[in-house]
């Protein structure tokens, strides 16, 4: 499928104008660590220290490969591309980093931000949600139109999308990797925010699987028409009650989906002309 290919033929494919030169030296500038920024559209919260590690101990060894991808400011610059290499320069003690100078605009930046950190399978669920929705929010961009830039299905992007909805609580646990997606997916089926936490407690208290935790939202559905089946039938024994006393006779309300009928019963003649005389009674007030 197209679209899939072009998130495979990385950012360069993508990106000429960004990429142009970038093999050869003598395009390189060397600059502060100090004078640059991080991308104001960077889509990822979180850098994971063990892998950060890594990378700070082999830029500890063989310094920086591959250069910085940078946009001026009236400061400094801001980085397009390779914040992860920034930081772990930092780290490691640089005082200087090589950077290659490209012009971009800043639906370029939102964008190849959000394509380097898929390559790379460094987002989290919820911060890919954040940043299609940042893409369509802030650039105007559609599902169809994103799906085409990044290389995701249409309905891929929607589902994603989908996990905003989520209570903060749910939210947390996916940010911090304690919830998949699958886990995610499942609870929002889910209709109340109180049903999606109590769900989410159990997954995590039991480590239930997706597959058993599609299960568990599953009974829950079923069970949530009941509950509501009985509150409003605790409702109409209450007013079985009150008829009742009133009558003094024993008052039934059956209900069906769309009618009902109310019985009242009597022991003898005489209970029923009592009983037929009450509503006539009561008709003429």
């Amino acid at each position: 499928m197209p679209a899939k290919d072009k998130l495979g033929r990385g950012l360069g494919a993508m990106f000429p104008h960004l990429s142009r030169d970038i093999g050869e030296k003598s395009n390189f500038l060397q600059c502060g660590i100090e004078d640059l920024c991080p991308n104001r559209f960077q889509p990822r919260k979180t850098f994971r220290d063990s892998e950060q590690k890594k990378l700070v101990d082999s830029i500890r060894e063989k310094g920086i490969i591959q250069p910085i991808v940078v946009r001026r400011l009236e400061r400094g610059y801001e980085i397009i591309a390779g914040e992860r290499r920034w930081r772990a320069a930092q780290s490691a003690g640089l005082q200087e980093v090589p950077i290659v100078v490209r012009d971009a605009a800043d639906a370029d930046m939102a964008e190849i931000s959000l394509i380097e950190n898929l390559q790379r399978e460094d987002l989290n669920p919820l911060e890919e949600a954040e940043a299609y929705q940042t893409l369509m929010d802030r650039f105007g961009m559609s599902q169809d139109s994103l799906s085409t830039r990044v290389g995701r299905d249409r309905s891929t992007i929607a589902n994603t999308l989908r996990l905003l909805k989520l209570p903060p609580e749910v939210k947390k646990e996916l940010a911090d990797r304690r919830l998949t997606e699958g886990h995610a997916r499942a609870l929002l089926a889910l209709e109340s925010v109180r049903s999606q936490v109590s769900a989410l407690r159990d997954i995590l208290r039991k480590g239930l699987s997706v597959r058993e935790t599609e299960r568990l939202v599953k009974t829950l559905s079923k069970a949530a028409p009941a509950r509501k089946a009985a509150r409003q039938d605790g409702h109409l024994l209450d007013t079985e009650r009150k008829l009742s006393s009133k009558l003094l006779a024993k008052v039934r309300i059956r209900q069906g989906k769309k009618s009902g009928a109310i019985e009242i019963a009597f022991g003898s003649l005489q209970e029923l002309d009592r009983l037929i005389r009450f509503f006539l009674d009561a008709a003429a007030l």
